[in-house]
Parts: structure tokens; sequence; C-alpha cells
């Protein structure tokens, strides 16, 4: 007898049924969104990839008419409409009468622009600014700055201006000082500013990235309450009514701001902005300079979008490759450890004398700026009294190479900051490979200070110095609340063992010291020098 087959019971929906669990397979959701969600969506595409959505369906026909976001850059590898001046004035004309341009991005032309030019933009900023536009985004190119008009920006709604690659001269910073009262966010990104004063009431948030200043700039905002000054060119802008400030980022590279340091540095690292900057700040505005962040773990504090490279720490690549074994100091933790895991017996070594360090005068002889690096004038390089304008902020960050010559300069007369909650410092507050005076200075005017981040570079005027036996020299703090001491260093670095002693003698438990470490300077130097040395062979073969 054969076995009996037992038909599959399958549900089948007749027409004008409702689907079972009132989910309709064959819906369209995603035009179910409200219209909020949906320009928010269309603000990630290009102008004319918006418009190209009215073809999904009647929902979309009309949609992008009334997007509040028009980004019209044109890029490398956009697929920007023929004759794109008529496309962009077509599609500002178009838009619903009543729905404001709240967000317009564009680019400036180029030589190879035969469809727009400098005229072409102005009109169209023109244009958003009549809408009522809030956010501003235009980008210049890196051999061609976009050049501003004055009367561009005048407007009593705009909130955020982000310029990259553009010139600002005197007429547009007093525009933007007295005739934008609501303007609370200013981002320039690798631009010429020959102006003498920003002056604003109203700005909360100041980025300046790679800027060359031309005519000792400063700054004047008694509302701010973030500051980035990232790598700045010529000159250090003044810093002035700076009460509000809550974050605030400094990183200084002398050989950037006069010909008299003969500091190596690369070439621009600062790459082309591009056609995919977005409206939050560009993750490579950060790899500006030879510096890294401050810290790469969640708790950063001046961001958390900005990572962590090796390659900027110390300059040296994993990528040389050849057959001699450097062993596995050569590379990179890939973990944070408390000091106890790394110290190897250190903790118990003594470098110095112990009551030398413990009892070093505040304010000794060794600290300030070095005589090594001064300037005979003290005002060509700007920053005056830029620590006592910094000194009201909760977080800072002060990043410069070993011997800085602004910020020793300031260090003389450091301020109490009686706000400061989290601290990251670089190489310039040590000074002769392992004379922590300026460390310690900054440390005693810091009494509520809970975090600190410490940037150690190692080069070979620093390991010459350390060879020679240096002593390391410090002195007295008290800093009660400090919870956290992070120190990044390379493997071979034994300043993290001198740092760890001096906060344990001043009361910092070694519990709470963290260390992370890079590859070995030695090594990766050989590498380098022997990779060097086989290209020259070959290049003789």
């Amino acid at each position: 007898m054969p076995p009996k087959v037992t038909k599959r019971w399958v549900p089948v929906k007749r027409p004008g049924e409702p689907s079972r669990g009132g989910v309709d397979p064959a819906a369209d959701r995603l035009s179910a969104l409200p219209d909020a969600l949906l320009h928010h969506v269309m603000s990630f595409l290009k102008a004319w990839e918006a418009v190209r959505t009215c073809v999904l369906s009647r929902r979309w026909r009309h949609l992008w008419a009334s997007a509040p976001c028009v980004d019209v850059r044109v890029g490398r590898y956009s697929d920007a409409p023929e004759d794109f001046a008529k496309f962009v004035y077509r599609l500002l004309l178009a838009r619903e009468d009543l729905a404001p341009v709240d967000t317009l991005r564009l680019r400036s032309p180029c030589e190879d622009d035969e469809d727009f030019d400098f005229e072409d933009v102005s009109m169209w900023i023109r244009h958003a600014i009549k809408r009522r536009a809030r956010v501003i985004q235009l980008n210049g190119h890196l051999h061609e700055y976009a050049v501003l008009d004055h009367m561009d920006f005048v407007s009593c709604h705009l909130k955020v201006l982000k310029l990259s690659y553009a010139e600002l001269d005197d007429m547009v910073l007093r525009q933007l000082s007295s005739r934008c009262p609501s303007l609370e966010e200013l981002e320039l990104k690798t631009c010429v500013v020959r102006g003498h004063e920003i002056m604003s009431a109203s700005l909360k948030r100041l980025i300046m990235v790679k800027c060359k200043f031309t005519m000792n700039l400063s700054v004047d905002a008694p509302k701010l309450v973030y500051l980035q000054c990232i790598t700045p060119h010529s000159w250090v802008p003044l810093f002035k009514n700076f009460g509000s400030l809550v974050t605030g980022s400094l990183m200084i590279d002398d050989s950037f701001l006069s010909a008299d340091f003969e500091k190596y540095h690369e070439e621009d690292e600062f790459v082309q902005t591009s056609d995919e900057d977005d409206d939050n700040n560009s993750k490579h505005a950060h790899r500006t300079s030879k510096y890294a962040r401050a810290s790469d773990d969640s708790d950063e504090f001046i961001s958390d979008d900005y990572g962590y490279s090796d390659e900027n720490y110390d300059g040296y690549s994993d990528d040389i490759k050849d057959n001699y074994d450097y062993g596995s100091d050569i590379n990179s933790d890939g973990d944070t450890y408390e000091y106890s895991e790394i110290a190897n017996g250190y903790e118990d070594k003594k470098f110095g004398n112990r009551e030398d360090v413990h009892h070093c005068s505040k304010g000794t002889k060794y600290h300030g700026c070095s005589a090594k690096y001064v300037i005979n004038d003290y005002k060509k390089l700007g920053g005056q009294n830029v620590l006592r304008s910094l000194s009201s902020a909760q977080n800072l960050e002060l990043l410069g190479h070993s011997g800085e010559v602004i910020l020793r300069r300031e260090s003389v007369s450091c301020p109490t900051f009686t706000n400061l909650k989290t601290l990251a410092l670089g190489e310039w507050c040590i000074s002769t490979g392992a004379d922590f005076d300026i460390l310690v200075l900054l440390l005693q005017h810091s009494p509520n200070l809970e975090k600190l981040f410490l940037q150690l570079e190692m080069n070979f005027d620093i390991q010459k110095a350390l060879g020679r036996g240096t002593k390391p020299k410090g002195g007295a703090f008290v800093c009660k609340h400090l919870g956290l001491v992070k120190i990044r260093c390379t493997k071979d670095d034994p300043r993290v063992h001198m740092l760890a002693q001096l906060f344990n003698y001043n009361g910092v438990p070694l519990e709470k010291i963290y260390v992370r470490r890079s590859g070995s300077f030695q090594l990766r130097s050989l590498k380098l020098e022997r990779e060097i040395v086989m290209d020259e062979l070959r290049d003789c073969a």
C-alpha cells in the first residue's frame, strides 16, 4: 500500500483581501515615510540625483522641489548634467515658492570649468540667502582658491558657514562680524585670511584648519564654546573674550610659522577637498599635521570622530618589506595597557635623585621658552596670551613638537585653569629629553584636572639626549581629582617610566596610568635606512 502523502497547506491571498499580519509585501513603505525623513534621505544626494527621484512614484514627483538641502558641488567623479549653470538656475527657479533653501553646498569653478563662473556661484549664494539659508558650504580648489564677494553673505538667518580653499579679506570678515547676527559656526579649512579681526557676538564654534593668516588676525567672540585651531600658517591668531569656552584644541607646527625653524615637514598633507566632502567635520582635516589625536578611545574629549594613525604618530610606516627579522617590537601595540603590565621592573628603578625630583621648586629656571628656539621679536609669530585666553576651558588640547616656541613662551606666565577637567599635551611640554618642568607647571595650575593625555614623540635629538644619561627634572604638584593618565609613546621611549615615577611620587597610583605604544623608533629607523640603502644599490645596478 503506497504511503499516504500529506500536502502542506499554503495560504492563498485573494484579490482585495489584506495579507495576514496586516503587511502587504508589495507596499511602498519608503514612500509612506513623512516628508521630513525623505528630505533627509535626499540631503545625501547631489541636486541632479534628487531631481531624478521624481520618476519613482507619484509620491516623489514634486518632493525634490521642497527639499531643504541643495547640493550642487561638481566633483571629479560626479555625473553632473551638461550645461551645468543652466541646470542650477532652472533648479532654483523650479523650487516651490515657499520652500526655504536651508542648506546650500557648492563648489567654486576652476580653470577647466566652462559651464559656470564665479558670478554664477555668487548669484546662487545670494538666491539661497534670499530663501533664508541657514547653512552654506563653499569648497574651492587646491590651486585656485575661491574669491568671496563681501556682499554675498549678508543675512540675518545664516547660522553656519563652511569654507575651504577660499580667500577672505577685511571686507568679508567685517560683513560676517556685523551683518550676520545669527552666525554660530564658522569653519575655515586651508583658507587665506587677509583680514585683521573676526568679531562676533553670536559665534559659538570656530574651526580653523591649516589657514594662512597674513594680517595678524585676532578673534573676539564672547559666546564661543568650541575652538579648533590646527596648524596655522605665518601667524597664530590672538584670542580675546573667550570666557564661555568649554573645549579648545590648538595644534602648532613652528615650521609653518617661520623659515627660521629648520624642521622637517612633509609636503602639503592636506588632501584637496573632494566631491565627497560632507556637511560634517571632514575626518581628513585632522590629518593635516604630523600630530595624532590625543586619545584614540571613545572617551576622547575633543571628538570621537577622529581616529589615531601610527603613521601620523612617528612617521614610519609598516609597508617597507625586507627579509631582515626586526622582531615584534617594530610593530605597534593594538591595545592599551596598565603601566604595571609593561613596567618590567622599572617602577622600582631610580632615574635620578628622588628628593630633587619631588621637591623641585615651582617655576624653576628650566621652564619656559628654550633659548635654542627664541626669536628676538616677541610679536612676530602671534599667539600672545594664548594660554590665558583658553584658561576658562573645561577640555583643552595643546599639541606641538619638541621645542615648539609659542606654547613654551606662553608657559612662562602660566594662568590657572580652574575649570579644566581634561588636558591633552604633546612633546612640546618636555625639554631636553626628560625635563618635565613645563608639564609640572601646567599640572600645578590645573587643580581640578581629572584626565590627562600625554603624547610623546621620539626623534634622533631626543634619543641622543637620553643616551647621554639625561636625568629627569620635575617637581611637586597636587591634582586630587586626577583619575586617568594615558601616555602614548614608542616602545623604546624610557621616559614613560620616568613619568610613571613622577606621577606616583605626586600621589597618582600606578593603577591609574595607562600606556599605548607604537613600534620601536630605533627599529623603524633601521628599517627605513636599510630600505634607502637597498634602493641605492638597485639604482646602481
